[in-house]
């Protein structure tokens, strides 16, 4: 877990900076603006939560602001609370306004009446327990993945995001090849003339995530440090993904894909025990993004094999996997993650995006 959290921390303002919609199309981070009021509503949903306050300004009129924090659920996990921003409450914030809504901003610190002065990521009471007690096998001596697991939460504060962001302009782009990548540092894709057709014309608003959708099997599994949950019985193993709840049973009971699969994101797997590592063969994708930054597609002909296995103290979830798609690639792809176990509880996504809420003066 070490290493994921050292791999975290230099990854940070990547995946701060490109987060659902990201930050950069919304909001201005090379202004920092100072606005005080009195709390009127809080909503606390996902992909972002929400502050509502009035602001009197210096003729007396006033104004309905709102501004952007985190996820719910990534809030939560942080022991952040609702209660924390009750009506009536005077917040100071501190942030970068909005580009769009004269009366918005994206939260980078928070003080509360009593002086506190939150970070944005700040972690206020961890609900992730090191070392937690379960048993590392079944009854029937398979081991044992049931639970709550989730990437290890990103800690750094305002300023250190201010120095990720001075840094690497560009909102880590240039960050260096990532896990998984082709060799010898190339391409991770290796698209050909179909794939690369199917990618053109690929916009920033062609994301699924910005339109409250999943995105694939393999990004999701750790986006933004969401907690999954894993059900487990001697026939199947049920993922259930914290963002945009994506659902997966892998059949344990079966040896071969049926031939009338539906399409799906998840499409259908099929899994069994290689000793103790579950061994786990999915296809019946629906055509989908590989790639959001680069708009990389794969087809329906999507074949995906993961191994899961379990670290020695049984607390880390080891992944692998390798893709192939015969018709929108020229290679196989590969790439690993790793995930805690955590005493956090599993929320629902029930994704409800405010991003482009109606608000006064918008």
């Amino acid at each position: 877990m070490t290493r994921v959290l050292m791999f975290t921390a230099i990854l940070f303002y990547s995946a701060a900076s490109s987060a659902h919609h990201g930050t950069a199309g919304q909001f201005d981070a090379s202004q920092i603006i100072n606005v005080a009021g009195v709390v009127t509503k809080i909503r606390f949903v996902n992909p972002h939560s929400y502050v509502y306050f009035n602001v009197t300004e210096k003729d007396g009129s006033v104004s309905e602001w709102r501004c952007e924090m985190r996820a719910a659920t990534l809030l939560k996990r942080s022991g952040w609370t609702a209660e924390m921003f009750a009506p009536g409450t005077r917040i100071k914030i501190e942030g970068n306004p909005a580009r769009r809504e004269p009366h918005g901003c994206y939260v980078e610190t928070i003080a509360l009446d009593d002086g506190t002065i939150i970070d944005r990521y700040q972690q206020l009471e961890s609900a992730d327990k090191g070392n937690v007690q379960r048993d590392s096998r079944r009854p029937d001596g398979t081991p044992n993945l049931a639970g709550n697991w989730a990437a290890p939460q990103r800690l750094l504060t305002a300023d250190q995001v201010r120095a990720f962001a001075a840094a690497d302009p560009a909102g880590g782009m240039g960050m260096g090849p990532r896990p998984g990548g082709g060799p010898g540092g190339g391409p991770r894709y290796q698209q050909s003339d179909a794939g690369k057709a199917a990618s053109a014309g690929y916009q920033r608003e062609d994301n699924p995530r910005f339109h409250c959708m999943a995105t694939n099997i393999f990004q999701d599994w750790t986006f933004d440090q969401h907690i999954n949950r894993i059900e487990q019985s001697e026939d199947k193993i049920v993922l259930t993904y914290g963002f945009m709840d994506i659902v997966r049973t892998i059949h344990l009971d079966m040896d071969s894909h049926p031939s009338n699969i539906e399409l799906s994101r998840a499409g259908h797997s099929i899994g069994h025990w290689d000793g103790d590592t579950l061994v786990v063969d999915t296809v019946g994708f629906e055509e989908g993004f590989l790639d959001t930054r680069q708009g990389v597609k794969h087809s329906t002909q999507l074949h995906v094999v993961e191994r899961f296995s379990l670290s020695e103290d049984g607390n880390s979830l080891l992944r692998s996997y390798e893709g192939e798609d015969p018709l929108y690639l020229t290679a196989p792809f590969t790439g690993r993650d790793e995930i805690g176990v955590t005493e956090a509880e599993y929320d629902p996504y029930n994704c409800e995006d405010l991003t482009q809420e109606v608000v006064p003066g918008f």
